[in-house]
């Protein structure tokens, strides 16, 4: 409508104008129809050209990606948040070294190496008693964590000849964790051991140096990450004393040479005699 409006103003304007220049009244009706029509089309092209492209909805915004949902419950009963209710139990003092795949608050997921030292525990709807947060030392952040284990996607045992690493049971894999102690200011994972008597030269008093028979229960050691490397170093052996009834703590440092029962040459390594065997 607006294209026939404006074509049909110019037509007059040019037969108007047509006649102040003097053309002959048979020739200006016809000067003005084509000139108005080629003007006006031209203008209604030239229009179209400037006209900047037209959007479904300009103001609309592009929707935001939507945050993935995080596959939790995996090792909690498949429940998660607030479905699980904190309860009494779990345990400290321990050790368990895994590898697990934890999802984040944003749903993004992290292979972590993580040293669980406690855990806590927590009953579901159904009135399972599953795992629920994890003190762990965390490989990656270099610093004590705490993890949600309805938000570990997936796990497996570190460092084990277990041709099977994965792990089912996350309760019941942290239950069978070995303890932790305190010796001299570290924290040492206690390893039960059976094994033959020992004679060994143990520094009870400084300077001093005497032979004793003991039975080993149990040792004490340390582990660390050394670059690409898992250092182990042992720090003790529990053993009951020929004549004792009770463990004593014999500590590596104090214990100058060991013998195996009937063999006359001292071991060459303490240390391996217990963490290799």
């Amino acid at each position: 409508m607006t294209f026939i409006v404006s074509t049909a103003a110019l037509m007059v304007l040019i037969y108007l104008g047509a006649g102040w220049l003097g053309v002959p009244e048979s020739h200006r009706i016809q000067v003005a129809l084509w000139g108005g029509g080629i003007l006006g089309v031209l203008g209604a092209i030239g229009q179209m050209l400037g006209k900047p492209a037209k959007t479904s909805n300009p103001e609309k915004k592009a929707p935001l990606a939507k945050t993935p949902a995080i596959p939790q419950g995996r090792y909690t009963g498949g429940f998660a948040e607030d479905a699980l209710t904190p309860t009494e139990g779990g345990r400290a003092n321990m050790y368990c070294r895994l590898v697990i795949g934890y999802a984040d608050a944003k749903g993004a997921i992290t292979s972590r190496i993580i040293d669980v030292l406690s855990y806590t525990v927590a009953a579901t709807p159904d009135g399972e008693v599953v795992a629920y947060q994890l003190d762990a030392y965390c490989e990656m952040r270099k610093d004590e964590r705490l993890f949600r284990a309805d938000r570990i996607v997936e796990c497996h045992l570190a460092e084990t000849d277990a041709a099977d690493t994965e792990v089912k049971d996350l309760l019941a894999t942290l239950r069978e964790a070995p303890a932790t102690t305190i010796c001299d200011d570290q924290r040492a994972i206690l390893h039960p051991v059976t094994m033959q008597d020992l004679v060994i030269e143990y520094m009870f008093r400084t300077p001093n140096y005497r032979r004793v028979t003991i039975q080993p229960t149990a040792f004490g050691y340390t582990e660390r990450s050394r670059g690409n490397l898992r250092e182990k170093t042992l720090l003790f052996i529990d053993g009951i004393a020929e004549g004792k009834m009770k463990p004593q703590r014999f500590k590596i440092d104090r214990i100058k040479a060991a013998w195996r029962i009937g063999v006359d040459e001292a071991e060459p390594s303490i240390a391996a005699l217990f963490l290799q065997g």
